[in-house]
């Protein structure tokens, strides 16, 4: 097989086109003797490493590095390849640090501006069905003299979440480590359970105790974060904390309209008081889906916030931002 077929039969089994760009991804995190193992995944060991001209300790030992790099995932009939660029994207760049260099990150910032982007934000709009939901920010509940404790499903409380986890664990942002178009926090993306005993043992996750998974999760709620998770699975997994200048969902969803798609709203929905507002606009600038413009009352000349609610996800960032206190959530939807 040419070496150039080789990694486009990867790309074919990332299950998208060979571009340029994710060709020189590909030939950077695999060399061809690894890509051509990787295209033979699943297999028995012992096959594999005949195939190869390799013993079956050194195989084991390459299996266990692909899982570290992000190049395959764990299954009960052993290593498999990754399956889409996006969980290529998300393995490899939330890996521990040694396996990452400025030149892989540069290469998947510039697929990702020059081609992905857009593909993505296209591709969020063939969806039938949301593939993640929004989990409202706990301060914004909290904080709402609307709300009460009952109101509160234990599925959108984060810290009955984190209190009712066996495991936690937090890993790199695989949208800002290689993006780096914002400042916040990299390390407050949650995996819990099974998920988190797998990213520490690949040497990609830190392992948190209660209070300090309690105290990551106030720190993105303070850093207008999203907390998104994916709906793949019906048991805990994991629970992202995103931002709108490098999500993978968020940024090209808002970008091409496909965002709604994609993801589902919470239950939830700000209400803003023009009274109260002081016209900082600070709800404005931590809005990730661009719900909240700035407006005059009839009451005053000064401009105040107003929601644009079908643009509302009811992440709550806004309510955690507001110092005049102006902005309280209420449950917008049934259960």
């Amino acid at each position: 097989m040419a070496n150039s077929d080789i990694y486009k039969k990867l790309a074919e089994r990332l299950n998208y086109p060979p571009s340029e760009y994710l060709m020189k991804i590909l030939k950077k995190m695999a060399t061809e003797q690894e890509a051509a193992i990787l295209l033979e995944l699943p297999a028995a060991p012992e096959q594999l490493a005949q195939k190869f001209s390799m013993t079956e300790a050194a195989l084991s030992e390459k299996m266990d590095e692909f899982m570290a790099r992000g190049l395959t995932v764990s299954t009960s009939k052993g290593p498999r390849l990754v399956r889409e660029v996006t969980q290529l994207h998300d393995a490899s760049l939330a890996s521990a640090k040694k396996y990452i260099d400025a030149e892989l990150l540069d290469l998947w910032k510039e697929f990702y501006e020059k081609e992905w982007r857009k593909h993505i934000g296209e591709e969020w709009g063939k969806m039938q069905r949301p593939f993640a939901r929004v989990i409202p920010a706990w301060k914004s509940l909290e904080s709402s003299s609307q709300m009460s404790q009952g109101d509160v499903l234990p599925e959108e409380n984060m810290q009955t979440i984190m209190r009712e986890a066996e495991m936690i664990a937090v890993v790199p942002c695989s949208c800002r480590v290689p993006l780096r178009n914002c400042d916040a926090p990299l390390e407050v993306c949650f995996q819990f359970n099974k998920w988190a005993d797998y990213a520490i043992k690949r040497g990609s996750g830190k392992k948190l105790t209660l209070d300090q998974a309690l105290e990551a999760n106030a720190l993105a709620e303070e850093s207008a974060l999203v907390h998104m998770q994916p709906m793949v699975t019906s048991s805990l997994s994991l629970i992202c904390s995103c931002c709108a200048d490098c999500c993978a969902l968020i940024d090209p969803g808002v970008a091409y309209g496909t965002v709604k798609n994609a993801l589902l709203k919470s239950r939830y929905q700000p209400v803003i008081d023009p009274e109260a507002c002081i016209g900082c606009q600070e709800c404005v600038d931590r809005c990730p889906f661009i719900a909240i413009e700035m407006k005059k009352f009839p009451q005053g000349k000064k401009l105040k916030g107003a929601l644009i609610a079908e643009n509302c996800f009811g992440c709550g960032v806004c309510v955690v931002g507001c110092e005049a206190g102006a902005i309280n959530m209420k449950i917008a939807q049934a259960a």
